[in-house]
């Protein structure tokens, strides 16, 4: 008995601030992204559970678009770290370990929107033909979700007593 191998997708394309990226997904869901000669392999959990029932050239394309979206939308991310690093006058009524672990979320949570923002406004028809009509609700609420946690851990961070 043969094993199927496994299918991937793999795009080149250079960002706007010109960037060469190669990004390769596969159907197990793992992903290498190579920026600049430097290999950045991880698992797409994000993706595996976003994309989860689509076909799996649909899957695979929106993957690595996400994560093209991830290079796209990098000042975003580099923003929100300097927003959340700036120094401020006051004292914070949360311990330190709690602002940099709600900090870490925030921030990879700020990202992934970005990135899947990123992937609707390429091509919004066929990102909204993509999604089952029953499903379509679901996602727009787990975005919707993800950006509120995202605002709302940045507000926690930010928060200072006089």
């Amino acid at each position: 008995m043969t094993k199927e191998p496994i299918r991937a997708y793999q795009r080149q394309e250079e960002t706007w601030y010109h960037l060469p990226a190669e990004i390769r997904v596969t159907e197990a869901h793992l992903h290498r992204v190579r920026v600049a000669g430097v290999s950045l392999p991880h698992p797409g959990l994000v993706n595996w559970i976003v994309r989860r029932g689509l076909p799996l050239q649909t899957r695979l394309e929106l993957t690595a678009l996400h994560e093209f979206g991830h290079l796209q939308t990098l000042p975003v991310p580099l923003l929100h770290v300097v927003i959340l690093a700036w120094p401020r006058r006051g004292h914070s009524p949360y311990p330190l370990w709690s602002r940099l672990l709600v900090g870490l979320f925030s921030h990879q949570v700020a990202w992934e929107v970005a990135a899947e923002s990123y992937v609707a406004a390429r091509d919004a028809r066929a990102y909204r033909a993509a999604r089952p009509p029953r499903d379509k609700a679901l996602y727009v609420l787990f975005w919707s979700g993800m950006a509120f946690f995202s605002l709302l851990s940045t507000w926690f961070i930010l928060k200072r007593e006089e």
